[in-house]
């Protein structure tokens, strides 16, 4: 494959296929919140060809937080085996454009695979067809919990969410434990029908997660801006072999898991849509990255994702895991995931604002700021490194 990073690029078709699916209703039409009795009246649609026997719907509630989709919770009553069940349920929809353009097959794929491996919430239907609920959408299984402490403050999308010295340690063990868990499922002996299976040794994996990046980009930047074109040119031009290819999390970080606030145990790891097969080393970095973590200011000390120094990190991880870290290669995934939030934050959020393709448009532009700031950070990596340092 070319390492020109301005050539096409092979895209997964799942991947692909959502983002034409944004394309096509950029200029053609503007987001409509969910109204609670027409949704109601789409998912008694929705159930009736999946629901074996009589059931109803009731309490159906929109949900706060999330910053790339519309969701709601409700209670199926229905009967299972001769007896009467009731489940508490979430539904996810896909606004007309998201900063995370995923599909929701692949979502469902990978918590099916990981549910009673890690914890997640139990997957019960996904659809990509936006003709049957009015959009691609995802209904799970309710889990209780937090994404932070009550006493803590956060920004949007569980952004900034802190721990305190009483629940970081305990929260720490299992967040690690859970990751390491995640990196050494047998993904191969699962159908997997929404991903491609990238080569163990290649750049597979790397070239497709870049080239969704690389599309999104031209998809939705107003502008050009140089240190983007700096930086796609490194990562093309430096991007190394994936070893052992893993289940990545994509979005691994605080704010993105629930946990019971009194006992400190985790009830599940949430916002699996940049799922996908490749390299351990995306998550790790991910979770060190400097605009999720929190800076203990007496000391000095940096908590990745507010829960863990990166020594500590990394030696947990290893020790869990099984699996080597590479500093190097940390470094290069540092890069790529500050490259994905520039694109989502500071071309995605704001151009579905301007298009009016989602409901969280002032959030939306709030977060621009937080992109801006990747820009700057990634410019003090890349923009002093020869080109090849890496290779």
């Amino acid at each position: 494959m070319s390492t020109d990073p301005w050539a096409p690029h092979h895209l997964e078709p799942a991947v692909a296929a959502a983002l034409d699916r944004k394309r096509t209703h950029r200029g053609t039409t503007t987001y409509v919140l969910s109204q609670l009795d027409d949704l109601a009246a789409r998912l008694d649609a929705f159930l009736v060809r999946r629901v074996d026997g009589t059931f109803s719907v009731r309490d159906l509630e929109r949900l706060p937080g999330g910053a790339s989709k519309e969701q709601f919770v409700f209670t199926l009553d229905r009967v299972v085996d001769g007896e009467p069940r009731s489940d508490r349920l979430v539904l996810r929809m896909d606004p007309l454009g998201s900063p995370v353009e995923s599909s929701r097959r692949r979502e469902a794929d990978v918590l099916r695979m990981v549910h009673g491996v890690l914890p997640v919430p139990e997957l019960h239907w996904a659809t990509d067809d936006a003709d049957e609920l009015g959009a691609p959408s995802l209904i799970s299984e309710f889990v209780s919990g937090v994404t932070g402490p009550a006493d803590a403050p956060t920004t949007a999308s569980g952004l900034g969410v802190t721990y305190g010295p009483r629940l970081r340690p305990v929260l720490a063990e299992q967040f690690v434990e859970h990751l390491a868990a995640l990196h050494t499922v047998d993904w191969s002996a699962h159908e997997l029908e929404a991903f491609e299976r990238p080569r163990p040794g290649t750049t597979d994996a790397l070239d497709w997660r870049l080239a969704a990046i690389d599309r999104a980009w031209d998809d939705d930047a107003f502008a050009p801006h140089p240190t983007v074109a700096l930086v796609r040119d490194w990562l093309w031009r430096n991007r190394p072999t994936v070893d052992t290819v893993s289940v990545v999390h994509g979005d691994y970080r605080n704010g993105n898991f629930l946990f019971d606030e009194k006992s400190g145990r985790i009830t599940a790891v949430l916002d699996w849509e940049l799922t996908y097969l490749g390299d351990r080393h995306h998550d790790l970095a991910y979770i060190m990255m400097e605009g999720w973590g929190e800076r203990d200011e007496a000391t000095g000390t940096f908590w990745c994702s507010a829960l863990v120094t990166e020594d500590d990190l990394i030696a947990q991880y290893e020790a869990r895991s099984g699996l080597s870290v590479d500093r190097e290669r940390l470094r290069y995934y540092l890069v790529l995931n500050m490259y994905w939030a520039i694109v989502a934050l500071t071309a995605a959020l704001p151009r579905n604002a301007a298009e009016e393709l989602t409901h969280l448009a002032v959030m939306g532009n709030f977060l621009t700021g937080l992109g801006t700031y990747y820009i700057d950070r990634v410019n003090e990596i890349v923009a002093t490194e020869p080109i090849g340092a890496l290779a």
